[in-house]
């Protein structure tokens, strides 16, 4: 009598992967162990470029104040060159929008495969980028939580990006508070601490470590992530 093959497993669809960062991500994980990011950089790149123009609208009075917020800090510019820069810093943002996704990602994946191997986790820098890659994914909701929020508060009342998050930055006041101070605490937020706790998800299981080394991990990579909005804040 023969004895039953099993079928082979059926390979994950392309949406798999995405739906599973939200809902199984520590299975997501273990999955893409052989750190093939490529298609999830691209992914996540086109939706926040894509994301960003349908909402611009929505935030523009935000990322107005955040460049006149950023300007006001040099009391040697004339009116004229005010204006000029606010002009400049408005395509900037928009140029950075394409290209900074996948740069935060690329640095995200560096950090990430460097404090991995300081608590321990057997990582390449490929798998370091496709917990990066991954991990960001809940940003594409952040954008329209708070493309949403903008939506139904008053303009006036949008004087910082802040004041759509969903974590402490929100009850601050932008315009007397610290600049340094607001740049940490904003950092804890629901969505913040969601990226956070993924990257502990990948360190786990990508790098074969306990759950409190990987804790350890993201919580450096959490302090890492606050140095390009606290240092520009400390020179302010």
């Amino acid at each position: 009598m023969s004895e039953t093959v099993p079928a082979p497993e059926k390979p994950p669809g392309i949406l798999e992967d995405f739906l599973d960062v939200f809902v199984a991500p520590a299975a997501l994980f273990r999955r893409r162990v052989d750190g093939k990011f490529g298609l999830a950089l691209l992914v996540l790149t086109v939706l926040t470029a894509v994301l960003f123009f349908a909402t611009r609208g929505l935030i523009a009075p935000i990322m107005d104040a955040e460049i006149t917020r950023s300007l006001a800090a040099n009391p040697n510019l004339t009116p004229e060159q005010i204006q000029a820069a606010r002009g400049v810093a408005g395509t900037f943002a928009t140029i950075a929008v394409v290209i900074g996704m996948p740069i935060a990602v690329l640095v995200l994946g560096l950090v990430t495969w460097i404090v991995g191997r300081l608590v321990s986790a057997k990582l390449s820098y490929a798998q370091g980028a496709t917990i990066a890659a991954f991990s960001l994914f809940p940003k594409l909701v952040e954008g329209v939580v708070g493309a949403v929020q903008a939506a139904m508060m008053d303009e006036a009342s949008l004087t910082s990006r802040f004041k759509i998050s969903l974590g402490m930055g929100r009850f601050l006041d932008s315009q007397t508070i610290n600049p340094a101070l607001l740049a940490f605490l904003g950092r804890v937020d629901v969505f913040t601490l969601w990226v956070t706790i993924l990257i502990a998800i990948g360190l786990k299981q990508m790098g074969r470590i306990t759950t409190g080394q990987a804790a350890i991990g993201a919580a450096i990579i959490w302090a890492v992530g606050s140095l390009p909005t606290l240092l520009p804040a400390l020179r302010q």
